[in-house]
């Protein structure tokens, strides 16, 4: 009965105890101080973050490994992406994302894509949900989850369309010089812009690797589509900062700027970061998702083999016929996969070199 919903208890847990209010709270660098030493422990996201893999682990614990001894690895991307959202805020990275754009914009892809990308990728819902207590389920996790008002927000926002304008539009937003300035000179501000790249991460990458195929959930070729406009918006914004004649965010140079680097060669290497590392992580969702589509597609015509065939032919002749009728699906499948990861690398190439050669005429 909670299956179809999981995500809205994981929303609550991960924007309400991640990005809480002592998130807010920044590391501030002292002139003589060590860069490796600025961690800023706060107790709710510390606290929060505990709690979320505790969670995780007594629900492991009480399904007893049944279905989770074959993919160790989802386990391991889990706490990867949690790591990643602890250490954007509460590592030196925060303090010295202050005083240094590029660390800002690696601050931001841990926020908004590396740890929701890991997150969803563990498909970590069930395993949540079974770790919670059974007084909280009853009392907090089946009311927001029957509650129809949230379905209804929830749906309205992880809306292809809407989620993927939401994932974008927060970093064009924050891009923008007079909010990018006045989120580091502000600590509301700053806050806001951490949960604005949170929460859309979180819902954009719930909706790429949704393990429900369509109709319940998103077609994969509008998977695809929605990572294709990301990685286009990427190298974007990511271009233009790095090609731009005119330094953008003075509020680094309010704060004092580190490491003995110029505010325009600043600003290139954090619109490179933007554009390559960021997009190229896209590059593989893509390809994960490919995997992810022929997977189904391989499920789905081994289904309908067999159904054909148990109607059709008698039981000896069934397991033949089936596993080479599977062995042929896959195999398509696999072709298709190299195909698509051929076009995304002709086009994310093409970009690379069209950018650079746009630099180089320019100069």
């Amino acid at each position: 009965m909670l299956r179809a919903r999981h995500l809205i208890a994981l929303a609550v847990l991960a924007f309400g105890l991640l990005v809480a209010r002592g998130a807010q709270a920044h590391g501030v660098l002292r002139p003589d101080q060590n860069l490796w030493t600025a961690w800023n422990l706060t107790p709710e996201v510390t606290l929060g973050t505990l709690l979320v893999a505790g969670l995780y682990m007594t629900g492991l614990w009480r399904r007893q490994y049944k279905t989770d001894r074959a993919h160790p690895w989802r386990h391991f991307s889990f706490f990867i992406g949690l790591a990643a959202i602890f250490l954007a805020l509460q590592s030196p990275i925060d303090a010295i994302a202050e005083r240094i754009f590029l660390v800002h914009q690696v601050q931001h892809l841990l926020l908004r894509m590396i740890g929701p990308l890991a997150l969803f990728l563990a498909a970590p819902q069930a395993l949540l949900i079974a770790g919670t207590p059974a007084w909280a389920q009853r009392r907090i996790v089946a009311p927001i989850l029957t509650n129809g008002t949230v379905r209804n927000l929830f749906g309205m926002l992880t809306h292809p369309a809407l989620v993927t304008a939401l994932f974008i539009g927060t970093l064009y937003f924050w891009q923008i010089p007079r909010f990018h300035n006045q989120a580091l000179l502000n600590d509301a501000m700053h806050y806001l812009m951490h949960v604005s790249m949170l929460i859309p991460g979180l819902l954009f990458f719930w909706r790429i690797f949704d393990s429900r195929p369509a109709p319940k959930g998103t077609r994969y070729g509008v998977r695809i589509m929605m990572l294709w406009v990301m990685i286009l918006s990427n190298i974007v914004i990511g271009s233009y900062l790095a090609f731009k004649q005119v330094v953008l965010y003075s509020a680094y140079a309010e704060l004092g700027r580190i490491w003995d680097i110029s505010a325009q060669a600043d600003e290139l290497f954090g619109g490179a970061f933007i554009w390559i590392p960021s997009s190229m992580m896209g590059v593989v969702t893509v390809l994960i998702v490919v995997h992810m589509w022929g997977n189904q597609e391989t499920k789905d015509e081994s289904r309908r083999t067999t159904r054909l065939l148990r109607q059709g032919n008698g039981q000896n002749n069934l397991s033949i016929t089936a596993a080479d009728l599977y062995r042929q699906t896959a195999r398509r499948n696999r072709v298709m996969a190299l195909g698509y990861a051929s076009f995304v690398i002709v086009v994310f190439t093409t970009a690379i070199t069209i950018g650079i050669f746009s630099q180089i005429m320019g100069s």
